[in-house]
């Protein structure tokens, strides 16, 4: 492809032939655009040569640099990236209809519900999240809730040439405000809701919700469907340029549900979508996942499917993978979550509350080198809500787990815990001291197939070790 189908403003360069984009001087092959991103820990210009070497042919840039390879300087690299990915792949969001959905929690499990519901309705789907991507049936792996502008546009033209019609796909706050998804066509945009998260980036909370609203700028989709019991929410629904359709609960909402019942089994409600009525039955627990279903549901009406589809296809979702998940051993049962925010933990423990009919042992730990002022307040949350806490690692990456744990133990208010750093330590304690009727709640990491300590990923898995331990000691 010639630079000037990816490029405008090229100049004498317009005909140079471009193979491929690369951003990572290790992806760079003969004929690549390589593209000079900034960021704090690293400087995407000083490795122009090393680009060159490997085969780059030519450099966009955003500072004035001198190099022996052509060079093309526009204001934002980051920006530039995501449109240059979008016109080499043929612009492949705009061949699709597709769905975003962005908030602080509920992206992955209300992505799963409209890809469910789609499917139900007949169509082939894709799917990009932190669970990874689908096309159709098959998986394919990703390090990111929402890759890189390359990834994205790539395994979006896989979609295409696939034959898939409809796709959802999770937007990180991050790849928002790293311009990652400048130039995608949306179809439909989704909030679930707004709480703290990922300050270690964002710095404050006004600048991780600007990052978050700008999905629902100009440019991105004509059509937004938002959570009205969410104060974030309610002021899309009132800023938004396009056609707004809301949920909730609490507060009058054009999808809305009554009559809920919780248990251990899931969750049973009536459901009320733009005034037609769903009799909704799902394997999936908790009052939030009660808002994720009328996120997807909305999002399904909107796309013409009906009630009757919509009620098969949340019906037909077993489980999404680390979201939630209810194991049974002997007495008592363990949940696995992915919670990892203080109000993720106070949805998810007051959700177990609903239906426990013993104590809730909760099993958790905190990310390092990831916003550390919302430790003290998982720890006040847990143990506040549980009947009894151990606090363990989760992934400490750089950070020793011992000054992790005791951020964690700074806010906490109670004695009603105990420290275990060694996470299989702390799961295998949980399940030794559980007594009949007792639920074991084990959050954090939910999926993940990894514990990354010192910079090194070690095969790791809540399930798979919890599994082990039933074979080993107790009965399913």
């Amino acid at each position: 492809m010639k630079l000037s189908q990816i490029l405008n403003d090229v100049g004498v360069y317009g005909d140079i032939e471009i193979t491929s984009l690369a951003f990572d001087t290790s992806e760079v092959k003969d004929g690549s655009l390589f593209f000079c991103l900034s960021g704090s820990r690293y400087d995407g210009h000083e490795y122009i040569s090393i680009a060159k070497s490997r085969g780059a042919v030519c450099a966009v840039v955003e500072k004035d640099v001198k190099a022996d390879i052509p060079i093309i300087q526009v204001p934002s690299t980051r920006k530039a990236l995501a449109l240059c990915s979008g016109a080499f792949y043929g612009n492949p969001s705009e061949k699709l209809t597709l769905i975003g959905v962005t908030g602080t929690n509920g992206k992955t499990s209300t992505s799963y519900m409209i890809k469910a519901i789609l499917e139900k309705a007949g169509y082939k789907t894709g799917m990009i999240g932190t669970n990874g991507i689908y096309v159709g049936s098959d998986r394919y792996e990703t390090k990111l809730t929402t890759p890189d502008p390359i990834e994205y546009n790539a395994m979006l033209a896989l979609m295409v040439d696939s034959g898939v019609k409809v796709a959802v796909s999770e937007v990180s706050a991050h790849s928002l405000a790293l311009n990652k998804v400048d130039g995608i066509k949306y179809d439909i945009v989704c909030f679930t809701n707004f709480t703290r998260d990922h300050l270690d980036f964002f710095g404050d909370m006004e600048e991780y919700k600007k990052a978050k609203l700008r999905l629902f700028g100009s440019g991105f989709a004509n059509t937004c469907v938002v959570n009205a019991d969410d104060e974030t929410g309610r002021e899309i629904a009132r800023t938004y340029s396009g056609k707004t359709v809301t949920y909730g609960i609490d507060n009058p909402a054009d999808v809305f549900a009554v009559d809920e019942e919780f248990g251990e089994d899931g969750v049973k409600f009536v459901m009320n979508v733009m005034d037609d009525i769903a009799y909704v039955k799902s394997n999936l627990c908790g009052r939030f996942n009660v808002y994720n279903i009328m996120c997807a549901s909305a999002v399904a009406h909107l796309l013409g499917i009906s009630v009757r589809t919509i009620e098969e296809g949340i019906r037909s979702i077993k489980r999404v993978d680390g979201r939630f998940n209810i194991i049974s051993a002997k007495d008592t049962s363990i949940i696995i979550d992915f919670a990892h925010t203080d109000d993720g933990l106070k949805n998810a423990i007051s959700s177990i509350r609903e239906f426990s009919k013993g104590r809730i042992i909760t099993v958790f730990g905190c990310g390092g080198d990831r916003d550390k002022a919302k430790r003290p307040l998982m720890g006040e949350v847990a143990t506040e809500l549980s009947d009894f806490c151990i606090i363990t690692s989760d992934n400490p990456r750089s950070e020793k787990p011992i000054d992790i744990v005791n951020d964690i133990k700074s806010g906490i208010k109670k004695d009603n815990y105990e420290v275990l750093l060694k996470r299989k330590e702390a799961i295998r304690y949980a399940l030794n001291m559980a007594q009949k009727d007792d639920i074991i709640f084990i959050a954090g990491k939910g999926a993940e197939q990894y514990q990354e300590i010192d910079g090194i990923k070690y095969e790791y898995n809540d399930e798979k070790y919890i599994m082990e331990l039933i074979k080993e000691e107790f009965i399913v």
